[in-house]
């Protein structure tokens, strides 16, 4: 029996968009033998693309910068508050000093984590918040820009308006995939050079800046050399004459060693200067570790690394509460019954977020295949031990149970922790076209 619970929350065990179903009028009964439900999809915790027409695809990061409502699908998750926080107090506070002129300064912002964990959205977040404290000037109760008002009205998952403070260019799409930078000009999977990534996001800003009105008539003929320092300078000089800032969203790159990704990470900080932020994203989850080697104290000041991590179980509940409130989501769907808050979850589920999110979209699948108006704990508990892994899987570092790995990263074998001795004081690789070498040239 479902447990007893407040007239507020009742809504929650009852369908959304009519007396009767809630997958619409179409939908009778599996057992009736009058209709015969094809497989489809629910659209349940998916993501809403640009106007909200189903369907809503799981593994879709959110883009608020981009679509407005996405801010509104955020769950504060167990790792997110420490991230979101760390990135306001090192940079939002000081955006103001990001300018687009001679003087301006620059950032360079690492999200890394484990496949699936959220690096793609907490960018995106990053690039949401950051351009909404350029455009407002005002503070709320807390002190920083206002950026999330709970409780407004719903807003249709509309295409925002280009902003007027800031160019934000995803080299490669709002999905952060880097295989297309990494691909060889024949278009196979190779190892990346460092040159050819280099070459390609030059020519990807470029494109993605002469939409922009008036760039093409204030740039000069140097945003064309293949000399990267000039074309760079002609660039910031164009940007600085529109008064626009640049965000670049830069996806993970699987570098062949450590020199290539430690020179691409300098490569990325020189660059953001005159108004210029890069958001950069990594699966290095040792990053943190070696970061002091990669920059010096001073250049450190210009640099943010945030984190993303497995859940807490906790998050199972702050998930779940998220999609019985959410309006507006299209048919096919089920309800959330209120017994579902109490269901005991198994410890994988809560590996990342993206695991969490497709074992419930499967889930509300099975719910909406056998005609079932609700999403239950029974249905859940079935899913559980129907999709049981085997325990060898979730050992980590010798852990006896799966209890033990969570939010537990797995050891990285590229570990600079056990090559101190032998790293320690040695530079990266020289970046290409000499640009090391011109850093501070006028």
């Amino acid at each position: 029996m479902p447990r007893t619970v407040s007239p507020a929350s009742r809504r929650h065990a009852t369908p959304r968009t009519t007396p009767g179903d809630p997958r619409g009028r179409d939908a009778r009964s599996a057992t009736s033998g009058e209709h015969t439900m094809p497989f489809i999809h629910c659209n349940m915790f998916g993501t809403p693309p640009a106007g909200g027409e189903p369907p809503w695809l799981p593994y879709e990061p959110l883009v608020p910068w981009c679509i407005e409502g996405h801010e509104d699908l955020w769950v504060e998750l167990d790792h997110v508050p420490p991230a979101v926080h760390a990135f306001r107090n090192q940079l939002i506070q000081v955006a103001r000093n990001i300018t687009p002129d001679r003087d301006g300064r620059g950032h360079l912002v690492v999200v890394s984590g484990l496949p699936g964990t959220g690096k793609s959205s907490l960018l995106h977040r990053c690039v949401h918040e950051f351009v909404r404290g350029l455009e407002e000037p005002e503070s709320g109760d807390d002190g920083r820009p206002d950026v999330e008002r709970q409780g407004d009205t719903p807003r249709p998952w509309r295409l925002r308006e280009q902003s007027d403070a800031i160019s934000v260019v995803p080299v490669t799409g709002v999905r952060n995939n880097g295989r297309d930078l990494e691909s060889s000009p024949s278009g196979h999977q190779e190892a990346p050079e460092l040159s050819t990534v280099i070459n390609r996001i030059f020519r990807t800003v470029v494109a993605e800046l002469r939409r922009t009105p008036g760039f093409t008539d204030v740039c000069g003929p140097e945003i064309d050399s293949p000399d990267h320092y000039h074309s760079w300078h002609a660039l910031t000089d164009a940007l600085a004459q529109l008064g626009r800032r640049l965000a670049v969203i830069i996806p993970h790159i699987k570098w062949e060693d450590q020199d290539s990704r430690w020179a691409f990470l300098r490569f990325c900080h020189q660059k953001a200067d005159r108004g210029v932020v890069f958001f950069v994203e990594t699966e290095y989850t040792a990053l943190e570790k070696e970061i002091g080697l990669i920059f010096d104290e001073s250049e450190l000041r210009g640099v943010t690394l945030l984190k993303t991590g497995g859940l807490a179980r906790e998050d199972w509940g702050k998930y779940l509460r998220l999609w019985m409130d959410l309006p507006g989501i299209p048919n096919p769907k089920v309800a959330i019954h209120d017994d579902l808050l109490d269901c005991e979850p198994a410890p994988w589920v809560f590996v990342s977020i993206s695991k969490l999110q497709t074992f419930l979209r499967e889930a509300a699948d099975d719910a909406l295949q056998a005609d079932e108006a609700y999403l239950r704990r029974s249905r859940v508990l079935l899913r559980f031990d129907k999709n049981q892994p085997n325990p060898d899987n979730f050992l980590r570092g010798g852990a006896p149970n799966p209890d033990a790995f969570l939010r537990e990263e797995p050891s990285d074998p590229d570990d600079p922790a056990k090559e101190q001795g032998e790293t320690a004081g040695i530079e990266p690789n020289e970046l290409p076209d000499d640009e090391e070498d011109r850093r501070d040239e006028p």
